[in-house]
Formats: C-alpha cells, sequence, structure tokens
C-alpha cells in the first residue's frame, strides 16, 4: 500500500511540475512588447490600440502575440521583428508587404488584395482570400499559388 502512496506522490509531483514548465505564456502590458513591435504597430495601426498582448518562451526563445482592436493579429520574434500579420477583416496596409512583392502581384493578380503575410524560411506566404495564397521567395521572386 505504501508502495502505490509513493508512486501516487510521484506521479502527482511530475504532474505538477510538467505544468509549471508548461506556463510559459504569459499576459503583458503594451510597454512590455519589444521597441520594434511598438514601432511597427504605431506605424501600420496607429488608430488601432492592442486588446491583448503575450510573450511565451518557446525552446528559450521568447515570442510575442499581439490582437489589435479591429482584430488583426501580429505575432513578433523575441527581438520585435514581425513574423505574421493577419488582419481577419480588412487588407494588409502598404509597406508592410516588400515592394518587390507587392509589384509582381500587381502584375500577375491585379485585382488580388493580401490580408494576411507570413514570413517562412526563406521567404513569404501571402493569404489573398478565397482559399489562395502565394508564396514568394525572401528577394521577391514569385514561387507558385496554392489553395487552402
Amino acid at each position: 500500500m505504501k508502495r502505490i502512496g509513493i508512486i501516487g506522490l510521484l506521479l502527482a509531483l511530475v504532474g505538477m511540475l510538467g505544468l509549471q514548465s508548461c506556463d510559459d505564456e504569459r499576459e503583458i502590458s503594451y510597454g512590455k512588447l519589444p521597441s520594434l513591435a511598438r514601432a511597427f504597430i504605431e506605424t501600420y495601426f496607429p488608430d488601432q490600440s492592442v486588446s491583448y498582448a503575450e510573450r511565451d518562451k518557446d525552446d528559450g526563445r521568447r515570442e510575442y502575440s499581439v490582437v489589435l482592436s479591429n482584430g488583426t493579429e501580429i505575432d513578433f520574434d523575441q527581438n520585435g521583428d514581425w513574423e505574421s500579420v493577419d488582419c481577419k477583416f480588412s487588407v494588409l496596409p502598404e509597406g508592410i508587404v516588400p515592394q518587390s512583392i507587392a509589384e509582381d502581384m500587381a502584375i500577375r493578380y491585379p485585382d488580388a488584395k493580401a490580408y494576411k503575410i507570413e514570413r517562412q524560411l526563406g521567404g513569404y506566404e501571402l493569404s489573398i482570400g478565397q482559399g489562395r495564397e502565394l508564396v514568394y521567395a525572401a528577394d521577391g521572386t514569385f514561387i507558385r499559388e496554392q489553395f487552402d
């Protein structure tokens, strides 16, 4: 009987330690965001306020997630550089999409508007609505169109 009690206690302790290590997400104030992230928000979303900001530690790196008052979600890396911008109810503000990509989109997809952009290893992925996504290399070279 003692053995079962000790095993149960050990399992409970291990479970509590596991939960504690998963608790790496923390709500933070706007002022706790990296200065680059604050500058990005103030530049491209000057009329919006931050509804929610969170700091997450993943693999020893800090990442930040922000939700603006208009529903836009932005993810930043530990330095405050944006990783993704998702304007749920509007198009991306001009200037977020790199100029070479914006120019190519204007020729290749003249009626398309980007609602979401993600930086990925080696390039960018843009959502242009109706389940269509465009993939570009970091230098702005078009790679492919794909569907969700």
